[in-house]
Order: structure tokens, then sequence, then C-alpha cells
């Protein structure tokens, strides 16, 4: 982990918790993620990394502040809603995760509406499909983590 003006959390992770066996619970994929969906916005979101092209739910284009889209967004697009500092840290992760072909979480600043910035938390892992694929899900940080965050060490 490491700490800068820019990121204030970000790791480069290769670790798989073992999948759970839980078609006995009788809940679907599709109920979990709107369980978590329904605590706080949780985006999912899958980049094709020979295009740039990212594919992401409504959650994930909300929470960048951007119009929700079916077809795909170009990450250059996206991007330009990402603290200048930030933005170049994005592209050094994509590069990097490709590379070594594991996972990643960063907490950033994106764009608000009021022309400051907020922190949102990203994670992903690669995947081999089509041509290297990262795929993950975003969230906003609440203000209670947000000044915890801040004024910690």
């Amino acid at each position: 982990m490491s700490k800068t003006a820019s990121q204030l959390h970000f790791d480069q992770v290769d670790r798989h918790f073992p999948l759970q066996k839980q078609d006995h619970v009788g809940v679907s994929s599709a109920e979990v993620v709107e369980l978590f969906g329904s605590v706080s916005p949780l985006g999912i979101w899958r980049l094709e990394i020979e295009t740039g092209h990212v594919f992401w739910s409504e959650d994930a284009a909300r929470i960048h502040g951007m119009a929700a889209s079916e077809g795909p967004v170009s990450l250059s697009h996206i991007l330009a809603v990402y603290h200048p500092e930030d933005a170049v840290f994005v592209e050094q992760v994509v590069s990097a995760v490709t590379t070594e072909r594991n996972g990643f979480r960063f907490v950033l600043r994106v764009k608000n509406r009021m022309g400051g910035y907020r922190l949102i938390a990203t994670a992903g892992r690669f995947r081999a499909d089509n041509g290297g694929e990262l795929f993950g899900y975003c969230h906003e940080y609440d203000d209670l983590v947000r000044s915890i965050v801040l004024t910690g060490d």
C-alpha cells in the first residue's frame, strides 16, 4: 500500500478466495448484487483492454458522474472525470495489472457536481477472455469513511 497526495489507498493484489457453495442458500448472484447496492450504489464494470471500451452498470456510470449507457464508453472519456493525477495513475494500474495478470483496488478522486472532487473505491482483476479484460466494481465512499481517511495518519 502506498499513500501520496493523489492516492489515498492502492493495493495490487493477487488473492482469490475459495468459491463458496451457495446454491443451497437459494439467493441468486443478481440478488446479492442488488442487496449490496441497497446499502450504497454499487457499480459493476468490464474493460476490454485491446479496444479501451468499458461496459458498465447504471450505478457505475452514476458513481462516476456520467450518464448510463448500454453500449461501450471509452476509457479515455471515463478518465476525464478523475483528478488529473489520478487519471495517470489509473492508466498505470491498467498497464501493470494487464502485464502481471492480477487484481487491484484503489480509492481515488473523481469530479463532483460542485467543481470539487469526491472519493470512489474501485477493485478489479484481470481475466484472459476476449484478448484480455479487467472487470470489477466501484462504490462511493460515505462521509464518515471519507473523514476518517482524510484525517487519519
